[in-house]
């Protein structure tokens, strides 16, 4: 009879089995007493999820047993243990491999018998993914018939947003429920812990009340917060792609393989790519009356089966979004015809999902932008000597900008003159007051060397009319009022331009935009008292080119009295008065009057959620805070629940610390939606209201933005675009990111159930 051998696994499961053994042996030193007490090491990892960069600090702790070595929930905040012994390090990594090897889930509760896990422990977990079985199981089902189900996973809020529970975990190996956060970082030494959900749930039937318990006790935050310093996200090195040019298709002839160069883009890149690739090659040199679905009209219909893809996809991303903005506006293009460009605005967090919302509320918001170039036009407009000054401006431009000789004397002096920069006149931005900031300010800079090429011309020059021109340029421009006037003018436009550009860009919300309006008015506000510095300032650009420091006194304009009047008007005699009452005050009035108007409905849109600012947070007292949210819930109670008010009070206690370093609602909303993602589950309210926040549009630059690709793709070569190719290929170019992940296996099935013709896929 012939012996039975062991096969290898089961020998490698003896072997595993013998040194877990021998791991669970007390080491001969404990039959011992010390007569000195011994002090280990253990170092201390934090790890931030903002950053790629593991800061390290190492600390000492004296020695204590297992059951002892709990540490307080602040304490938690700040470190966790880390056993440095070589020869314990060899033995953990030996059972680690064994774990791995032979289960599917190596980290299930079910593995660890340890009651407290040391820090090494912990990091694998942490490293190798978390015990979450997917679809219908395994779900073991009790007495009962009842069991767990994947639904338990996710929260829902009222108005309908999914939310993720990332720190509930299932253990196949036990068939019950647990927290991860409170398994691996549970202050067990507290009064509110739940021993229960560190070893097993499996009150099947009770287990939804059993959730909310638990996640919204005070022990379970601070488990989440230690688990999220902990959890480092590992990021993926993604190869740099092309971006999508908007280059024109067609050229001056479409017929494949003539060589003559007289094809478009589309045809030259399939003749450059046939001469590597064989397929190509041989579609190329087949001859003419061939299939080969590179003609005008192909390139069309793929042009609209990729958009429509596109389209489609976003359209799902759109409806997935608990809530979203509708941005509009609208340009002509070369064609003359007036295009629509909508923009649609959602938030998007990664690792979240979320349901349609129910009744949404709309609310109107006016281009915040737009309304503050209509706040320096009021300004310009009401006031003539203002629009005088620009029309000077923009002569001196034209003057210089229409005559290359011209142009070259005003560049040889700014060169002679040996400035850091070469900085050149500019025109007047035709659409953006905040533009004439860059024109304002180059002549205030080129001052002198403008005077010197005026100068130069009208000396040098044989043209009579350039002549004539020039010294009408140099008379009006060397003048005391104009030059207070370009001062004033260039303070103003600093202010507004830097409020432009904040509420131009792609990452501001209501929270920027109100600080920056709001110091923008304190600014003018401020300015309107300093009249004194803007003569100063003048004064020395006068200088420079020695011109009068006194205003001009013009002839005193008399009223002709009747006959039944007894006194005439009183009217200012001193020029500087005259100038400060007409000219300054005028204009600061106006625009500090337009901005308090024209953004009034805007700050009332924004005080509807004060309760989300961190300054008002660190500052109000329970009671304010509560009134505040009570009034969001009121305004949104079709998508915020009552329970708001409680969960805001809970995340100002948790996050009390944080909260007091942030600037602004974003900064919140990324605090408790991505650094301490676990908490999204527990303030599934909170995390509506800042989406909602975050939600709500400023202005249309976004919608301006995407005139920029109809003008290149749209030019005057391809004046002749039909619509749907200039949207497809618009739409196309614009969401590049989209239309990489299209599944083109998909798109030819499509195309061949729809057009095909000749051939069969």
């Amino acid at each position: 009879m012939s012996k039975k051998m062991p096969s290898g696994y089961e020998k490698r499961k003896k072997k595993t089995e013998d040194q877990e053994k021998l791991l669970k042996l007390p080491k001969i030193s404990s039959f011992f007493s010390n007569t000195t007490p011994r002090e280990n090491k253990s170092e201390i990892i934090i790890k931030s999820v903002n950053t790629e960069v593991n800061s390290e600090q190492s600390v000492e702790l004296s020695s204590v047993d297992c059951e002892k070595s709990e540490v307080s929930a602040p304490e938690m905040l700040s470190s966790c243990s880390y056993y440095k012994g070589t020869n314990q390090n060899k033995s953990f990594d030996i059972v680690f491999k064994n774990i791995i090897e032979t289960s599917s889930d190596p980290t299930d509760i079910g593995h660890f018998k340890e009651i407290v896990l040391d820090a090494q422990t912990k990091r694998f977990i942490i490293e190798n993914g978390y015990s979450r079985p997917k679809a219908k199981g395994p779900f073991a089902k009790n007495s009962d018939g009842r069991s767990f189900s994947e639904k338990y996973y996710f929260t829902v809020s009222k108005s309908g947003l999914k939310i993720e529970r990332s720190w509930l975990c299932y253990s196949t190996i036990l068939q019950k429920a647990y927290c991860r956060s409170c398994w691996l970082f549970g202050d067990r030494t507290s009064t509110g812990f739940q021993k229960i959900w560190t070893t097993g749930y499996c009150d099947w039937k009770h287990i939804v009340d059993g959730i909310k318990r638990h996640e919204q006790s005070h022990v379970h935050y601070i488990s989440c917060l230690v688990y999220e310093k902990w959890f480092l996200n590992k990021t993926l090195n993604e190869e740099l792609e092309q971006s999508m040019r908007s280059l024109p298709f067609r050229g001056h002839r479409e017929k494949l393989g003539s060589g003559k160069g007289e094809n478009g883009n589309f045809i030259c890149f399939i003749e450059l790519l046939a001469k590597y690739d064989p397929v190509l090659e041989k579609v190329v040199n087949q001859g003419n009356n061939k299939v080969n679905y590179c003609s005008p009209k192909i390139q069309n219909e793929l042009i609209q089966l990729i958009s429509n893809k596109v389209k489609n996809e976003l359209i799902l991303n759109i409806k997935e979004a608990p809530f979203f903005s509708i941005i509009i506006d609208t340009t002509q293009d070369i064609s003359k015809v007036d295009q629509l460009s909508e923009i649609y605005r959602y938030c998007v967090i990664e690792k979240d999902e979320y349901g349609n919302p129910k009744n949404p509320s709309a609310a109107y918001v006016h281009c915040s932008a737009h309304n503050l170039n209509l706040v320096v036009n009021d300004a310009v407009k009401e006031i003539t000597e203002m629009e005088i000054f620009f029309d000077v401006v923009q002569r001196v431009f034209v003057f210089f900008g229409h005559s290359i000789v011209r142009w070259r004397i005003l560049s040889d002096l700014i060169k002679e003159s040996n400035s850091q920069n070469g900085l050149l006149i500019k025109k007047l931005n035709p659409t953006r007051w905040a533009g004439h900031y860059e024109a304002v300010f180059a002549l205030k800079i080129r001052f002198v060397e403008i005077q010197k090429a005026l100068t130069k011309v009208i000396l040098c020059s044989s043209k009579l009319d350039e002549k004539n021109e020039a010294e009408g340029i140099k008379k009006q421009i060397e003048n005391y009022n104009f030059i207070c006037t370009l001062v004033f003018q260039c303070k103003i436009l600093q202010i507004i331009n830097l409020t432009s550009k904040i509420l131009q860009s792609k990452s501001v919300d209501l929270d920027n935009a109100s600080n920056s309006l709001k110091n923008c008015y304190e600014q003018l506000k401020e300015y309107r008292c300093n009249f004194n510095d803007l003569l100063e300032e003048a004064n020395i650009v006068a200088k420079s080119w020695s011109i009068s420091t006194e205003f001009q006194n013009k002839r005193r304009k008399v009223v002709k009295k009747y006959f039944d009047e007894l006194c005439t008007d009183m009217r200012l005699t001193c020029p500087e008065s005259l100038f400060r009452v007409t000219i300054f005050n005028r204009a600061l009035d106006i625009l500090i009057n337009q901005i308090s108007k024209r953004f009034s409905s805007f700050h009332e849109l924004m005080l509807n959620f004060t309760c989300l600012q961190p300054s008002f947070l660190t500052s109000a007292t329970d009671l304010e805070l509560l009134n505040e949210a009570t009034k969001l819930v009121n305004k949104y109670d079709k998508d915020i629940s009552k329970t708001f008010t409680s969960e805001i009070l809970a995340v100002r206690s948790t996050l009390k610390n944080q909260i007091s370093q942030l600037n602004s609602t974003r900064d919140l909303a990324q605090l408790l939606m991505v650094k301490n993602h676990s908490l999204t589950a527990s303030f599934p309210e909170v995390c509506t209201a800042l989406l909602l926040f975050l939600t709500i549009p400023v202005t249309s630059a976004s919608a301006e933005r995407s005139f920029s690709k109809l003008n290149i793709i749209k030019g005057y070569l391809r004046s002749t675009m039909m619509q749907d190719r200039l949207s497809g290929l618009a739409l196309i170019s614009i969401e590049q990111e989209t239309a990489r992940e299209v599944d083109f296996e998909n798109l030819i099935d499509m195309f061949a159930e729809e057009k095909a013709r000749k051939k069969k896929f």
